[in-house]
């Protein structure tokens, strides 16, 4: 078996590419190579020499985040069927170099893994055309899932001030510096700065606006994505790394003052006006997640101190023994769980009067992009950390909640998003606690993605079933990526992105 090299050099976002693509030389592919990165090579063909805007006057390098399979075009109508986002985000008309930063991040994996610099620089590409074009201001990052550039109109959409805000994932800031130094540090200046200043939410709960309170004024995932924003930045810039980890460590510090000191349960969300009905979500996981990163990033153990405790007492009373689930939302006061969920995050079938258990594959229930296997990859790193018998427990319900929420065969409603993160866990588990038998798994419903998500005639994934669409903001990127750590080294193990 051969891949193919080509190379295909964009100066300026103007410039078409080459009528006829250069000759290929041929490179012997590794004999371990599996029909797993045989299908990741070949999506990435696809994005690359065919999936770019070709839409409007020009032709730029710029990725469409919105596909249709069939044309290389986009999808009509734009949104798709699916009820995960129920309204809440649109798919972009055009490229959002948000939602394609896994994918990005997979493009340039890709090159060091078979030698091929083409799909780095498509990469590179896009990202300097989509940030020279759409970067308008020194304090606004466009590195957002609310910003996008309009392929046919020819212009940047900022839907900041009407949508809003949540973050998955930090970007990874490692591909932007690498593409464009001047570039990279003018947007995660920005994307930093954006963050610092904001004193209030637009999310579903309610955030102090008067930083005199001694309260976190931001979600708990734009704090997580802050956090991993400074401690990147301070490896780059020796002149001011002290005091960026310094600012980095002060968020964690503030959040975990505001803990109850009768449970030690760190607060997600805050009701004013006061202490008595904060509440701790599952989302805290993707914030302890982000403290192990940081501490082993820059040295700061205090991040890890941080992120032990806030662990240790969550999953004390996150976890439901009897229905051997965890809980989406406990009361900070009383360990209890929240039995009536805001009516934005619940879905009109959920009864308002039970506890509410989540459920991996299911989004009715929460946000689309509050994944909780984020939690899940929290208590790998706790274990990674303490290596303590409360820590694996905590790790192997994960292990069995997927099992029980992913009978073989069954997983009609599966997204790119849940498959990539279920197979990175797993992964990541059968090192982590030793046991084979989980990549084994992970393994098994690698090849339920390949059955679901991947249209062999198109050589490229689907981003979720039943259409023949793939849209970034389902994470097709996600599991490209969790591919590539199933049949090699983890590709986010030194991003800023982070599962």
């Amino acid at each position: 078996m051969f891949v193919m090299i080509c190379s295909v050099s964009w100066s300026h976002a103007q410039e078409p590419p080459p009528a006829e693509p250069p000759v290929p030389i041929p490179l012997a592919q590794d004999e371990t190579a599996t029909a797993f990165m045989d299908a990741v090579e070949a999506h990435m063909e696809y994005v690359t020499e065919h999936s770019y805007d070709q839409l409007g006057p020009r032709i730029t390098p710029m990725w469409l985040s919105t596909i249709d399979l069939r044309s290389n075009g986009l999808p009509s109508p734009l949104m798709p069927r699916s009820p995960r986002w129920n309204g809440s985000f649109l798919s972009a008309p055009g490229a959002s170099l948000y939602w394609d930063q896994p994918t990005l991040l997979a493009a340039f994996e890709l090159s060091k893994r078979t030698g091929c610099k083409c799909y780095s620089d498509a990469a590179s590409n896009y990202i300097t055309s989509f940030l020279t074009a759409c970067a308008t201001s020194k304090h606004t990052s466009c590195i957002d899932p609310r910003f996008y550039y309009d392929v046919k109109k020819e212009e940047s959409v900022d839907n900041t001030a009407t949508l809003a805000t949540c973050t998955p994932y930090t970007p990874a800031w490692e591909t932007a510096w690498a593409t464009d130094k001047k570039l990279a540090r003018q947007q995660i200046q920005a994307f930093i700065h954006s963050l610092t200043v904001a004193t209030s939410s637009t999310d579903s709960v309610n955030h102090a606006k008067n930083t005199a309170t001694g309260t976190p004024n931001l979600t708990i995932e734009n704090e997580a994505a802050l956090i991993a924003s400074l401690c990147w930045l301070a490896q780059q810039d020796t002149v001011q790394q002290k005091s960026l980890i310094q600012q980095a460590l002060s968020l964690a510090q503030l959040r975990i003052a505001r803990r109850n000191r009768r449970t030690d349960l760190v607060p997600t969300e805050f009701n004013f006006p006061d202490k008595v009905n904060d509440t701790s979500s599952i989302t805290i996981g993707a914030w302890a997640s982000v403290l192990f990163w940081a501490a082993d990033l820059t040295g700061e153990m205090e991040f890890e101190t941080i992120a032990v405790e806030t662990l240790r007492s969550w999953l004390t009373f996150g976890f439901d023994s009897q229905q051997r689930l965890y809980y989406y939302q406990v009361k900070c006061r009383t360990g209890l769980p929240v039995e009536k969920l805001a009516p934005e995050n619940r879905s009109k079938d959920f009864p308002a009067s039970s506890p509410h258990q989540i459920n991996i594959f299911e989004h009715a229930g929460r946000p689309a992009h509050q994944s909780p296997l984020r939690m899940a990859e929290a208590c790998l790193s706790l274990h990674a950390t303490t290596g303590d018998q409360f820590s694996k427990e905590a790790a192997e319900q994960w292990v069995n909640i997927i099992k029980q929420q992913l009978p073989k065969n069954k997983l009609q409603r599966g997204y790119a998003d849940d498959y990539g993160r279920t197979i990175h866990f797993l992964v990541r588990a059968s090192e982590v606690l030793k046991n084979p038998g989980y990549r084994t798994l992970a393994r098994d419903i690698a090849h339920d993605a390949m059955e679901q998500l991947y249209v062999s005639k198109m050589g490229m994934f689907r981003s979720h079933p039943g259409e023949n669409r793939c849209d970034s903001a389902d994470g097709p990127g996600l599991l490209l990526l969790a591919l590539m750590y199933l049949e090699g080294n983890d590709p986010t193990l030194k991003s800023s992105l982070q599962f």
